[in-house]
């Protein structure tokens, strides 16, 4: 298994950012599959949360609002990945941490 982490060292609750995400990947028979991607927020002043959770291994999706099928996220994961794409490869705001 290896965890990637991608952290906007500038975020915080007073001042915002861009959401720590954390992808998790797994090696099944020479593949690679992803377990989970997570966006993390600020809930007010407290702890990071899920705000988002794509459970793929699980087949559910989570939100503040409950958790669902994953197949109800499609749209949701489309709009996800396409800004962390941009914030990730075009405003280059994520410093990453890879663990295994």
């Amino acid at each position: 298994m290896i965890t990637i982490n991608f952290r906007d060292p500038t975020y915080s609750p007073e001042s915002g950012g861009f959401h720590p995400v954390e992808i998790r990947l797994e090696n099944r028979d020479t593949i690679w599959h992803f377990c989970y991607i997570t966006d993390f927020a600020y809930l007010g002043m407290g702890g990071l949360a899920k705000e988002l959770d794509f459970d793929f291994q699980a087949g559910v999706f989570q939100n503040f609002l409950g958790i669902y099928p994953i197949e109800q996220a499609s749209d949701m994961y489309q709009i996800w990945e396409g800004n962390f794409l941009h914030y990730w490869q075009t405003m280059h705001v994520y410093k990453l941490n890879i663990s295994s």
